[in-house]
C-alpha cells in the first residue's frame, strides 16, 4: 500500500482562554482532541461540522499557522509538524490554499498577473510570463483578465483567480477552506465542477472543508465529521451520508431541508448530542468511538 500524501496522527491543539474564563475555572480550550486523518494522491477528503467544531483549527494547525500542542503532521512520509528546515520548505512549495472569501483573499492593489506570479516569487522559482495565460485557461477565464484588478470581477470569477493562484506552483495538495460558501448556488456548482475537472486532469488531492453536506457529497471521496474537536465519524462518502452511525452525523443530515412539506413535517424530532468536554488526553467520544473507520 502506497504512503498517503498527507497524514495527521493524534493532532491536539489547546488554546489559553481569556482571563475572565480562567477565573471561572476554564484553564484550557480544547480545540482539537486527537484528530487523525489521511489523504491519498488524487483523492478528496471532505471535513464537515458546525461552527466551533474545530474544522478551521485543523486546517491552521496542519498548515503550520498554529503550533500543534501534540501529535504529528506528515507530508509524503516526512514529518512537517514544525514546518522547519527542508521538509517545511518542501511542504510549503507543494501545498496551496484557497480561502473562503474571494473578496478579501486577493490583494486589491495587485493585478491578476501579479497575483498569479506571487507564489513563484516567494518560493524563488522560475515563472515564465506565458504561465499566467496557461493558468487563466485552466480556470476558464479570458486571457485579458491578466491586466485587470480583483475589483473588476464577480465573486465567482475572483474565486477562479484564487484557484489559479493555488495552481501556480503545481501543488500536489490544495486545502479548500469553504471555497463556495460565499457564492451563489449556481456559481457554487460551476466552481465544484471546475475543481472536479482540475483533479481529473492533474491528479491533485483536496482537503475540502465545508458545512454544506450536498457540496461535500458532490466532490469528496471520503468524509470526516467533526464535533467538539473530535473526528467522530470517518469513511467513504456514500456510507457516511447514507448509513451514518454517529448521532451528530444523523443530526446534521436531519437538519437538511427536504423540498416536500409533508416529508419535512413527518421528520421525527432529533435531540442534538451534548457537546463533549475533554481532558488533556483525548477520551472516547461519549456517543461512540473517537474515530470510526469503515
Amino acid at each position: 500500500m502506497s504512503e498517503p500524501l498527507l497524514r495527521t496522527t493524534n493532532l491536539v491543539k489547546h488554546f489559553r482562554p481569556p482571563r475572565s474564563a480562567r477565573r471561572r475555572g476554564q484553564e484550557v480550550i480544547h480545540a482539537l482532541c486527537g484528530v487523525s486523518i489521511q489523504i491519498e494522491q488524487g483523492r478528496t477528503l471532505g471535513v464537515v461540522g458546525e461552527s466551533g467544531s474545530g474544522k478551521t483549527t485543523l486546517l491552521r494547525t496542519l498548515l503550520g499557522l498554529e503550533r500543534a500542542t501534540s501529535g504529528t503532521v506528515e507530508y509524503a512520509g516526512k514529518d512537517v509538524t514544525t514546518m522547519r528546515g527542508a521538509s517545511g520548505r518542501m511542504f510549503r512549495a507543494n501545498v496551496s490554499v484557497v480561502f473562503q472569501d474571494p473578496y478579501t483573499s486577493l490583494d486589491p492593489r495587485m493585478t491578476v498577473s501579479d497575483l498569479l506570479s506571487q507564489p513563484a516569487k516567494i518560493q524563488r522559482q522560475r515563472f515564465p510570463a506565458t504561465r499566467v495565460f496557461d493558468l487563466l485557461d485552466q480556470v476558464k477565464l479570458p486571457r485579458t483578465s491578466a491586466s485587470k484588478f480583483p475589483h473588476e470581477f464577480s465573486g465567482g470569477q475572483r474565486q477562479r483567480i484564487a484557484i489559479a493562484r493555488a495552481l501556480a506552483l503545481e501543488p500536489n495538495l490544495i486545502v479548500l477552506d469553504e471555497p463556495v460558501s460565499a457564492l451563489d448556488v449556481s456559481v457554487q456548482a460551476e466552481i465544484v465542477a471546475l475543481l472536479r475537472e482540475l483533479q481529473a486532469e492533474r491528479d491533485v488531492s483536496y482537503l475540502f472543508v465545508a458545512h454544506d453536506l450536498a457540496v461535500v457529497a458532490d466532490l469528496s471521496h471520503e468524509v470526516g465529521v467533526m464535533y467538539g474537536g473530535q473526528m467522530v465519524e470517518h469513511g467513504p462518502t456514500s456510507q457516511v451520508l447514507y448509513n451514518p452511525t454517529h448521532p451528530y452525523t444523523k443530526a446534521l443530515l436531519a437538519a437538511v431541508p427536504v423540498p416536500d412539506p409533508r416529508i419535512e413535517r413527518a421528520k421525527p424530532p432529533f435531540l442534538r448530542p451534548l457537546w463533549p468536554t475533554e481532558d488533556d488526553q483525548p477520551k472516547p467520544c461519549p456517543h461512540g468511538s473517537l474515530l470510526k473507520h469503515r
